[in-house]
């Protein structure tokens, strides 16, 4: 059986895109919450304010270091799956069961170190549920409406995001921390339904596999012929070291960089602002990578967040960061709609769809892992060599990635060889 008898309408409406991007909006919603506002306000109490960035890092990345085996593996696992109720929302239910009482744990904990082995623990679960939901756009969507279907989960990423954000920050702001993470598994068990309820699976494609590890490395030996997604998942992964870098420290920022008494609000604010315009950009920009291709929409996002940081080295005051973080918002917009369409386009193998769009993770929680981790060092360091310039350090480490991203995804072009109807490229390019 082809892949495409599994896509599920030939013309696909609004509604069908909203429904199978459910899932996105508990997921964001999760980790927006934690990685923005609950670490970065529990573990500098724990571990005092000299290790605070470093502390921080840790946690993320080795959480996220975690996620990018397990993600992979969970789409190679669900690619094989066999349930009649489909291959993909078994895994998700699954998952989000393992996520419920480490997000107690995470609430509860004391320790610096009982904190780290919860995210762990969520980062699993997570993951579990993460990269088989990653094969649903492959599974269900025809190729000419992926970048509309890209738009849309990308919207709800961030509108998960700010919504996690803006409700933990509301929450932590009150003192309650233990709140703030029952509203994160309530969000993540009542998205998760919705899923399990709106979302049809087809019977799975009797596809034939040798065992997962023989497949995994087969997939990985196959990778090699296929720079073109290789060299995008490079510039992705630079892409969300440069986003990670502010949206992980913005809180300490404001806290201590601007002596603010309400970081969190702050926060969620600056945020907000972020998401907002990045939703208002995402579907128009879905509909334009459909037209005119994905990599132009991608490198623009790039560079206007590139801007972004710039003027955020020499931000000072709250007016400032969100007037210079406006630029950040609709170059995440261009990004999100345009990029994940790419990958898509680019998969060497639609039938290992979950494997390969799991392996994109390695990007996307590779980037967030790798720039807390060098963002928190260079916080710390720096502010014992020249107190104060900490974070000015970030926001130039912010640029440095986006700067990247854009001189990587060159060799996407480089290398892409798009068919007649391919829109990873521009028609006719």
């Amino acid at each position: 059986m082809n892949v495409d008898v599994q896509v599920a309408e030939s013309r696909p409406s609004g509604w069908f895109f909203t429904r199978i991007s459910l899932f996105w909006v508990g997921l964001s919603f999760m980790w927006g919450a934690i990685n923005i506002q609950v670490l970065p306000a529990v573990i500098p109490d724990m571990v005092g304010s000299d290790l605070q960035g470093t502390a921080i890092g840790a946690v993320v990345f080795v959480g996220l270091a975690i996620a990018i085996v397990v993600q992979p593996l969970a789409g190679a696992v669900s690619d094989r799956a066999r349930f009649r109720i489909g291959r993909r929302r078994p895994f998700m239910l699954a998952g989000v069961l393992v996520v419920v009482p480490f997000l107690v744990v995470i609430g509860l904990s004391p320790f610096y170190w009982l904190l780290f082995l919860a995210v762990v623990g969520v980062q699993v679960g997570g993951n579990i549920a993460h990269g088989p939901y990653q094969g649903v756009i492959p599974d269900q969507v025809p190729s000419h409406a992926r970048g509309r279907a890209s738009g849309f989960f990308g919207i709800a990423n961030l509108i998960g995001t700010i919504l996690g954000a803006a409700v933990a920050g509301q929450f932590i702001a009150e003192g309650q921390l233990f709140l703030a993470l029952l509203t994160i598994a309530i969000v993540l068990v009542a998205m998760s339904a919705m899923t399990w309820v709106f979302v049809r699976e087809a019977p799975p494609p009797p596809e034939s596999f040798g065992p997962i590890w023989n497949e995994v490395r087969r997939r990985i030996r196959e990778l090699r012929g296929k720079q073109a997604f290789v060299w995008l998942m490079g510039s992705r992964l630079l892409f969300f070291m440069g986003l990670q870098s502010m949206d992980n420290f913005l809180q300490l920022f404001f806290r201590q960089g601007l002596g603010d008494d309400s970081p969190e609000g702050k926060t969620t604010i600056v945020l907000g602002t972020v998401l907002v315009l990045a939703i208002l950009t995402s579907i128009p920009a879905g509909w334009a990578s459909d037209r005119f291709g994905r990599l132009r929409l991608v490198a623009a996002g790039s560079c206007l967040g590139l801007g972004s940081a710039v003027l955020l080295v020499f931000a000072q005051d709250f007016v400032q960061v969100v007037a210079f973080a406006t630029l950040l918002g609709v170059g995440l917009g261009l990004f999100t709609a345009a990029d994940w369409a790419a990958a898509i386009d680019l998969v060497p193998d639609a039938r290992a769809a979950g494997l390969y769009m799991g392996l994109t993770n390695v990007a996307t929680a590779g980037g967030d892992a790798l720039a807390t981790l060098s963002a928190g060092i260079a916080l710390d360091v720096v502010n014992q060599l020249a107190p104060g310039y900490g974070f000015r350090a970030v926001f130039a480490l912010m640029g440095l990635y986006f700067l990247l991203s854009v001189v990587v995804l060159g060799k996407v072009r480089a290398h892409v060889h798009a068919a007649p109807h391919s829109r990873v490229l521009a028609p006719g390019a």
